[in-house]
């Protein structure tokens, strides 16, 4: 069973739901996902990436992003470290933006491997795609990472509510000194989220554990 037949057929499936039409979890519809699944699967067990051909890797990459609801194949590539690490690096340079939130998220359980996840993950901190960076500043704040505190403060400046409110809740996971002139200035923001995150974190400093 190869994976370049089951994306063919997943993407002949796909020509027949027009974007317009799309709900969030409109992949769930596709009903050959057992054989979708299995042949990834069976592409992550053949040795290392390096020894894939780079359509495998695309491929593989195009998979994990459909599966961004169930995030099945993320949970089995994270079990295998090594192969989970490279495919993270070779993400850097894939289009597909639902699979590197999906590496980005997942890095930062990798404390056994922190400083290689640490350096993915201070590229993906740095992605155009913002649910990515976000993604990736949280990782970074679950592994402890000296940038962090610096790229909290840079996701504050984008203005934008889900980066504050990541910025808080790594600032609190560091433990930063400068948590609570941030909490005052998200209360001060006003939006809801933003300022209930801001309100969780004010009454138990710990919350971002």
């Amino acid at each position: 069973m190869l994976l370049r037949d089951e994306v063919r057929k997943f993407k002949a499936w796909a020509e027949t739901c027009p974007v317009e039409t799309r709900a969030a979890e409109w992949e769930c519809d596709y009903d050959g996902w057992e054989g979708l699944r299995a042949a990834a699967l069976a592409l992550l067990s053949w040795g290392s990436p390096d020894h894939w051909s780079p359509a495998d890797v695309d491929d593989l990459m195009y998979v994990i992003a459909r599966d961004n609801e169930m995030e099945n194949l993320i949970d089995q590539a994270a079990n295998m470290p090594e192969t989970f690490l490279r495919l993270a690096e070779l993400s850097l340079k894939s289009s597909e933006s639902d699979a590197r939130w999906q590496f980005a998220a997942r890095l930062g359980n990798l404390h056994a491997h922190k400083a290689q996840g640490e350096t993915i993950l201070l590229h993906l901190a740095d992605d155009q795609n913002e649910y990515v960076a976000r993604r990736a500043l949280l990782a970074l704040g679950e592994l402890r990472s000296d940038a962090t505190e610096a790229l909290a403060e840079r996701a504050w400046s984008t203005g934008l509510e889900y980066q504050r409110m990541a910025a808080l809740t790594v600032l609190a996971q560091i433990g930063s000194i400068k948590l609570d002139d941030y909490i005052e200035r998200a209360i001060s923001d006003g939006r809801k989220y933003l300022a209930e995150r801001a309100m969780q974190l004010k009454r138990r400093p710990d919350a971002g554990e």
